[in-house]
């Protein structure tokens, strides 16, 4: 069946083809009983608007893209479906875009959705991305960075790592550990390098021994971190770690598992995020949570003002505290 197009319905309705164009995307322009009688005949024929083509003809769109760099870590999945919402509310289309980390993917879609006519972007940045480079590509001038650190020609919005790291530290040594250990980060290399300047900042502030059982990235860093914790004396061994993120605390916990180390009977670790599914992981874990949802909402707010006033916004949200079951006093 051929498809169905403006001029088919303004033929069957009796009326310009201009007249169907503002019935759907300046409704207010048409008399309410002409606007009801296209409908109608479009939903009679089968008729769809296009926005696509609605875009490229009126040279704007409601398409906005998240930029991330993979699926696979639940946190740009909850960042994801909260920011659709966000967006939905606004009246503007998420468009999720996956660039495995590399820089020329990320400025090809930003090339890609600029000539779409996208109003803005968003990007959640892999440890590669140079911020600064985003400014020679079109849509790089309407981008808002969404858990990275402040820059001063880009609108960011990010958690308090330092405020998290302490909350942490405050929370394991209040049950008695004085011999708490860290554990870097998967991806996401700039908030990861924040935490652990937090956690070795507060170690030599409260005169506690700075542990680092592995300072690396990549997805078997839980798995080096356990091994190295099994192999330390009793005297060595830290009775609790603190993840860089939860991806990063529910792998050293399986870890940790498999060579017979029981958490938290034997060792406490936390997580940083607040993932939904640290509160269906066994033991559940204890975690410093980043408001995902609010940071999607402030992120298009700062983009709109972007849009309005040339505003460049930069917000810090503070963390909270989700105790549960992967931390205990001290054995």
């Amino acid at each position: 069946m051929a498809e169905v197009s403006i001029d088919d319905v303004a033929a069957r309705a009796g009326v310009h083809r201009s007249t169907v164009s503002r019935a759907f995307s300046r409704p207010e322009a048409v008399n309410a009983a002409t606007r009801k009688h296209v409908l109608e005949v479009a939903e009679s024929l089968g008729y769809r608007v296009n926005p696509l083509a609605q875009a490229l003809r009126r040279r704007a769109s409601k398409l906005v893209p998240l930029i991330v760099p993979d699926i696979t870590n639940p946190f740009y999945g909850e960042l994801a479906r909260t920011m659709a919402a966000a967006a939905a509310d606004r009246g503007y289309q998420l468009v999720l875009c996956v660039t495995g980390g590399e820089v020329a993917q990320t400025n090809a879609y930003l090339t890609s959705l600029q000539e779409m006519y996208a109003p803005f972007g968003i990007v959640a940045p892999s440890t590669t991305v140079d911020l600064d480079e985003l400014q020679n590509v079109a849509l790089g001038s309407k981008v808002v960075v969404v858990d990275r650190v402040k820059q001063a020609q880009v609108p960011t919005v990010t958690v308090d790592s330092a405020e998290g790291i302490a909350l942490a530290v405050d929370h394991l040594r209040g049950l008695g550990h004085r011999r708490i250990a860290y554990v870097s980060g998967i991806s996401g290399a700039y908030t990861s390098r924040d935490r652990l300047a937090a956690y070795e900042g507060l170690a030599a502030e409260l005169d506690m021994p700075a542990m680092i059982l592995d300072g690396g990235t990549g997805p078997d860093v839980g798995e080096r971190a356990a091994e190295r914790l099994v192999h330390m004396t009793r005297e060595e061994r830290p009775t609790a770690v603190i993840a860089a993120n939860d991806m990063v605390a529910f792998a050293l916990i399986s870890a940790l598992g498999v060579r017979g180390v029981s958490v938290p009977d034997e060792v406490s670790v936390m997580g940083f995020d607040g993932l939904e599914f640290g509160a269906r992981f066994n033991p559940r874990l204890t975690t410093v949570r980043q408001p995902i949802a609010d940071m999607g909402v402030i992120a298009i707010d700062l983009a709109e003002k972007l849009l309005k006033d040339g505003e460049t916004g930069h917000v810090v949200l503070a963390p909270d505290l989700l105790i549960r079951e992967s931390t205990a006093e001290v054995p």
